[in-house]
């Protein structure tokens, strides 16, 4: 499964058309959760057929629908997603979310609101748990998170820091924040003394190295 790059979806939700009908989204989450393909039997067929092509497009050979970038763009705002690239991959926990957001990602599926014993809580009643955001397995998938920790996670673990080697710009120290997403970026902040608030950005994971 292949996500754009965060610089690519940020273009891409600034020109997707957010509106669809209940059965559309419900079509497209099936297929965010079936690897990309929109599976058979969720929806009628009449409303599979309304949804453009710029959103799934058809195979000519099967005439199975697949998901497109435009499609994931079109099923929640570029803050939302921003958001859920930004859980905490080995706890899942999603920081940061206002109530808006929170319900919004909980009504499609993306995210669950859990408290420390385990007890499972509605996005409107979390606060009297003390319930807190978790990206689901869904969640995961939309925005390219790896299910489980991949091979690089060893080399350049969360928190480490790393050597960004770019060319024809001075190599720079970086630390970690993410795993390997599906696009082959992995968020980093870099260290640079003089500017301390230099905020994260997401690097190609190809060039980064173990400092």
């Amino acid at each position: 499964m292949q996500t754009a790059p965060l610089s690519d979806a940020r273009m891409l939700h600034s020109y997707a058309i957010t509106k669809m009908t209940p059965g559309q989204r419900k079509a497209l989450l099936a297929g965010v959760d079936a690897g990309g393909r929109l599976p058979d039997g969720v929806v009628s067929a009449r409303v599979v057929e309304s949804i453009p092509e710029t959103w799934a497009r058809t195979d000519e050979e099967t005439g199975s629908r697949f998901l497109t970038p435009q499609g994931r763009a079109a099923l929640i705002p570029f803050d939302r997603y921003r958001q859920l690239r930004r859980a905490n991959p080995e706890t899942g926990a999603v920081h940061g979310l206002n109530h808006r957001d929170g319900q919004g990602l909980h009504r499609d599926g993306l995210v669950v609101f859990q408290s420390h014993d385990g007890r499972i809580a509605g996005p409107t009643d979390h606060w009297m748990t003390n319930a807190y955001p978790y990206i689901t397995e869904r969640g995961r998938k939309l925005v390219g998170m790896p299910l489980t920790a991949p091979a690089l996670t060893a080399r350049l673990p969360i928190g480490s820091t790393a050597v960004w080697m770019r060319d024809g710009r001075p190599d720079e120290l970086v630390r970690v924040g993410s795993w390997l997403f599906a696009d082959g970026t992995v968020r980093v902040t870099p260290l640079a003394r003089s500017l301390p608030l230099i905020p994260e950005t997401w690097a190609p994971a190809v060039e980064l190295h173990p400092s």
